[in-house]
């Protein structure tokens, strides 16, 4: 039988039918390759947003940044663990010193990091889910004296660095517990016998404001650093909202006497009366106490005298000083005593100074307050309390309601 012949019009068909599949799937391709190349172009620009981090899986971990605070709890963990192991070397003296570190440590805790304490208190009471016995000694081994000390000083000058950032009220917290903290730091050693040398090697906030005034020293440092000469030389402008007028009965309750220019005058005054109270005891005394009196007061005047020069050159503001200043009614009895009673004072006056500043002179100003400390707790043998968060009164060595002493 013959074939019979293809039929042209049939092959046409099927050709163009596989044609037209072999385009479509090319553009099928292509469009995929396309889109794909969109969506990675996209992924790509877009993948460090959050949305696509969420997508992706690669959301950083967010870290907070460490507080100076943070390190509060950690001390007070510390020196409770020591005083239920106490070293074999650790003496009554010593003891004394750490609870007494025990009991500050827990003020700066609440006063600071408010809900702190009483949470660590309920996780480590009987009835809590936690087990409260303490971790063996050999696990968690107490810091020695020394190591305490130097971390208690670096915790309380890194609260002081914080400070200088922080708003008026919270430098004002973080300021006065750092400077209770390195001088309790300052005690703990000392209570172990150790060096003066040892001491001045703790970790001390005056290291910026020392490295900035190193090269302008000429002169030796008179008794308390609050007033180096070269530190005076170099005093930073301050911000004054207003120069008060100086009265003897203004106080931190007055409406009038509120302010950075207050501040300030408050410690111009306090400075001036304790340098009058001063000269007076060097006169009521005799020998080596008449020429430390007279000493300190010299320091204290030429502090106030420089400040005051200060603000009446940048400010214009009156000369500060009283016309006459009184004496406590015990400064006949005791002049060393009545002088030395503002010391702490006119510290806490710096403090709050500082707190109402910012860049330069806020450090200055707390520099000023922890030196002022210092010598306070020297010359009176008390530290000086600074958890008192309000600002402090005006009022310093004399007592308004005392007599003019001669």
């Amino acid at each position: 039988m013959d074939k019979q012949p293809r039929n042209p019009k049939s092959t046409d068909s099927t050709g163009r039918r596989a044609q037209f599949a072999r385009r479509r799937l090319t553009v099928l391709v292509v469009g995929v390759l396309v889109a794909g190349a969109t969506l990675g172009t996209g992924i790509f620009m877009n993948r460090e947003t959050p949305t696509w981090q969420r997508i992706l899986g690669t959301e950083p971990v967010v870290i907070p940044e460490p507080k100076a605070t943070d390190e509060l709890p950690l001390m007070l963990a510390s020196v409770t663990q020591m005083l239920r192991f106490p070293d074999a070397s650790t003496g009554a003296k010593t003891t004394t010193a750490l609870a007494a570190t025990q009991a500050m440590l827990r003020e700066h805790v609440e006063l600071l990091t408010p809900g702190t304490l009483a949470a660590l208190e309920t996780a480590q009471s009987p009835g809590s889910d936690q087990d409260s016995e303490p971790a063996p000694v050999a696990a968690i081994p107490p810091l020695s004296v020394s190591e305490f000390s130097t971390e208690l000083a670096q915790t309380g000058s890194g609260l002081l660095t914080a400070a200088l950032s922080a708003q008026e009220q919270e430098a004002r917290r973080l300021s006065g517990s750092g400077i209770e903290l390195v001088l309790q730091a300052r005690t703990v050693l000392a209570a172990s016998g150790a060096s003066d040398a040892t001491l001045n090697a703790l970790p001390s906030p005056l290291t910026e404001l020392e490295a900035s005034t190193e090269a302008a020293a000429s002169t030796t440092a008179k008794q308390g650093p609050t007033v180096d000469r070269a530190a005076l030389a170099s005093m930073p402008a301050f911000v004054v909202d207003a120069c008060p007028p100086l009265t003897t009965t203004a106080t931190t309750t007055d409406t009038a006497a509120s302010g950075s220019g207050a501040e300030l005058v408050g410690i111009v005054d306090a400075a001036y009366r304790m340098g009058y109270a001063y000269n007076v005891a060097g006169a009521r005394t005799g020998g080596e106490l008449r020429s430390t009196a007279w000493e300190r007061s010299e320091v204290l005047v030429d502090f106030a005298s420089a400040l005051e020069t200060k603000l009446n050159a940048d400010h214009d503001c009156a000369p500060l000083r009283q016309a006459a200043y009184q004496l406590p009614k015990d400064a006949v009895k005791n002049p060393m005593d009545a002088a030395r009673s503002g010391e702490g004072q006119l510290a806490l006056l710096l403090r709050d100074g500082a707190a109402g500043q910012s860049g330069e002179a806020r450090m200055y100003l707390l520099s000023a307050a922890y030196s002022q400390a210092l010598a306070a707790r020297q010359l009176s043998g008390q530290t000086v309390d600074f958890t008192a968060v309000e600002p402090a009164t005006a009022e310093t060595a004399a007592d308004t309601s005392g007599t003019p002493a001669g």
